[in-house]
């Protein structure tokens, strides 16, 4: 027989039962892990049969991105009172709806209503930054609000 000569046989056999008993192993302490914790059969199946789906980000997750966010805001605020820098002011709004949306991406409906609310403001802040004057200052304050509770 020469070496490297495959004589039929799809070689490996063992190493895939091997990882079956592995695999087996692992469910079993699962499963026990489960039932210790008084978990049963009924929650499991309970649960399959209500998942939707989708999955949700933590409620701490787009808070935080968005007191980050007002934060942001804030910072800008004298610049939109004095009507100065209003570019620089623009592309942080911009940044700051990025953000957002990546933030509020995969969290439950009611997050997503607050975020498209939130953004439609944040855009038409951008539009009276573009356009200037006194318009940007209530708006400002009108999404700090929001952002707040």
């Amino acid at each position: 027989m020469a070496w490297g000569k495959n004589t039929g046989g799809g070689g490996g056999g063992c190493v895939a039962w091997l990882a079956l008993l592995v695999a087996l192993a692992a469910l079993f302490v699962g499963w026990s892990a489960w039932r210790r914790m008084g978990g049963t059969l009924g929650q499991l199946t309970e649960k399959a049969k209500t998942f939707d789906g989708s999955f949700t980000v933590g409620d701490a997750d787009w808070k935080g991105a968005l007191d980050k966010a007002r934060e942001r805001l804030l910072e800008h605020r004298p610049e939109i009172e004095g009507q100065r820098n209003l570019e620089q002011v623009r592309r942080d709004v911009a940044q700051i709806r990025e953000s957002l949306e990546r933030a509020f991406h995969g969290t439950s409906t009611e997050a997503k209503e607050k975020w498209k609310d939130l953004d439609g403001d944040l855009q038409r802040l951008d539009a009276q930054l573009r356009e200037g004057g006194a318009k940007a200052r209530s708006t400002v304050d009108e999404i700090l609000e929001k952002m707040k509770g």
